[in-house]
């Protein structure tokens, strides 16, 4: 079902709440940090909605989605720093259903074809509604029957959310008391399915919560790890690794097109490249630490220590060296590197 295009009724209802909430324009009160909660009533998922538009610069509302949407928004805003030097990864993992207000020429074919399909005639700068579904690793696209249908329902709580907000800039932050002292909760609109349709209620849930978006990946064959540990001698070469998104998105016509992942291993002391990997999938850890095996077993001896330049290359490798007997470093500053990412980047 979750595939399903959206009927024309849906997106009708979807433009009708839109054009509510631009003339609304909570943007002008609410600042990006004054998000919210809510349940879709369908999926049962989580989504977390954040109005932007503050700035004057561009306007409309992000609703990030998915059981890790709260540790998302939180390194967003700043709270945590994993990807502190990796802003493009971040950007690459989002998954998220969003409105945003754009000129025209902005819009693409899909775009402006949905509107003239249903209708609807817009002028002006930030005139133009656009709807975009992000998911990790993918290029965004219009969102699908299963999101349009849960982005109504965001965009309508968003509208009765951003009136009261306007009654009391204190509605996000009711205080509960904690063993630290006193904290503060978010407002978590949830849905009740009746036979009239559905009711809202509040509820709270805590501002911060606990837990990181990056966890060290556990290699499933702890033996063979350990058994490449100790069949290897050390070295004293010195490994330099890394893997990010590539600029350019992939895919056949009529096909949402993906960013592949670039992995590098080099040799620190040669500057060479050991081997590198060009992949379509959005969970490398495993692939990463395969690589790094197929290496071991190539070369028939163990580096001294392996540099990675990302917290995200770390967490992926941490579990599997330690099992291994290699020294793992965290190193941000190594040019050679990336300067191989952007000589392989610019020949594809």
């Amino acid at each position: 079902m979750a595939n399903l295009q959206a009927t024309k009724e849906e997106w009708q209802q979807l433009f009708e709440a839109t054009i509510q909430f631009k003339n609304q324009a909570p943007w002008n009160w609410m600042e990006d940090d004054d998000y919210f909660l809510i349940t879709d009533p369908e999926s049962s998922e989580l989504g977390c909605c954040v109005v932007f538009g503050a700035g004057k610069i561009s306007y409309g509302l992000n609703v990030y989605t998915g059981p890790q949407a709260r540790l998302f928004l939180q390194e967003l805003s700043g709270v945590t720093d994993q990807f502190d030097d990796d802003r493009i990864e971040l950007a690459r993992s989002m998954r998220a259903i969003t409105v945003g207000f754009e000129n025209r020429d902005r819009l693409y074919k899909d775009d402006l074809q949905l509107i003239r399909n249903l209708g609807y005639k817009f002028r002006g700068a930030h005139a133009w509604p656009q709807f975009r579904s992000f998911e990790p690793g993918f290029l965004p696209t219009q969102p699908n029957g299963q999101e349009v249908r849960f982005l109504i329902a965001a965009i309508e709580q968003t509208i009765y959310v951003a009136d009261r907000f306007r009654e009391n800039h204190e509605l996000y932050f009711e205080h509960d008391q904690t063993a630290e002292g006193t904290g503060q909760k978010r407002l978590h609109r949830i849905p009740e399915i009746t036979s009239s349709g559905v009711s809202w209620s509040d509820t709270w849930q805590p501002w911060l919560e606990d837990g990181e978006l990056l966890t060290p990946y556990v290699y499933p064959n702890e033996l063979q790890l350990r058994q490449i540990g100790k069949s290897l001698k050390t070295s004293t070469e010195v490994w330099h690794s890394d893997f990010q998104y590539i600029s350019q998105a992939f895919g056949e016509k009529d096909e949402r097109g993906s960013y592949p992942r670039l992995s590098l291993w080099m040799s620190a002391s040669t500057g060479l490249i050991l081997t590198s990997e060009l992949a379509d999938n959005h969970d490398f850890a495993h692939d990463f630490v395969e690589q790094l095996l197929d290496l071991l077993k190539t070369s028939g001896f163990k580096p001294k220590s392996i540099n990675v330049r990302s917290n995200k290359a770390f967490f992926a490798l941490k579990d599997s060296t330690d099992k291994l007997g290699i020294t793992l470093k965290l190193n941000f500053d190594l040019p050679e590197l990336y300067m191989a990412f952007e000589e392989i980047e610019d020949s594809l």
